[in-house]
């Protein structure tokens, strides 16, 4: 039977035809292995499908609204990890006889790096109440996708800044940080997907 559209199936290890690829060296999250799926004649029995026929795009579509969440999360993890070094290190490093922190411009970065942080927080958790009441969330996990990610880059570059030549070093964690949150604003959806997938939820609601 021809249908239109695409279908989801699961595809278990080992299945005959499926292999990965080679793994891949990454910027970031080197602790999360990365690699292609290779499918070669690969045959799938009928009790594979996941779903009915012909919904697998709504089934990624769907899979992709909550995935964001998730990411906006992981987002804030490392946001927040950027922003306690940041302050940490801050703290301990002396200058002129007092901690930097004394300085209106660290304190200044410091309070624009906390700003971020709970405005996204605020709004993944928006999205991740929505999403357990049963209510519709695909702006609001887009909303929290953009914040939370572009925050963590944000916050884990002034965290760099305020460690000066230390957040360039692999002694410190900020390097990291800086590594890690990078992702955040690509899988799941990029930022600029994030902007198109707000903008038409608004539009729907207006129209309609």
């Amino acid at each position: 039977v021809l249908l239109q559209g695409i279908s989801a199936f699961l595809v278990p290890m080992p299945t005959a035809g499926l292999s990965l690829g080679k793994k891949e060296d990454k910027l970031g999250i080197r602790a999360s292995s990365t690699a292609n799926l290779i499918f070669e004649d690969c045959r799938i029995p009928k009790a594979n499908l996941l779903g009915q026929l012909g919904m697998g795009f709504k089934i990624a579509m769907q899979t992709l609204d909550a995935g964001r969440i998730g990411i906006a999360s992981q987002a804030l993890g490392i946001a927040q990890a950027a922003l306690d070094c940041a302050v940490d290190y801050a703290e301990k490093r002396m200058a002129f006889g007092s901690p930097i922190t004394k300085l209106q411009a660290v304190q200044f970065k410091l309070a624009d790096m906390a700003v971020a942080l709970e405005g996204a927080r605020l709004l993944t958790w928006r999205a991740a109440m929505l999403k357990d009441n049963g209510k519709p969330f695909t702006k609001e996990a887009a909303m929290a996708k953009l914040a939370a990610s572009e925050a963590a880059t944000a916050i884990a570059h002034q965290a760099i800044q305020i460690l000066g030549g230390m957040g360039y070093v692999t002694e410190m964690p900020a390097e990291r940080h800086y590594r890690d949150a990078r992702i955040t604003e690509i899988y799941e959806g990029t930022s600029e997907i994030q902007r198109l997938v707000i903008a038409g939820q608004l539009l729907k609601a207006y129209r309609s």
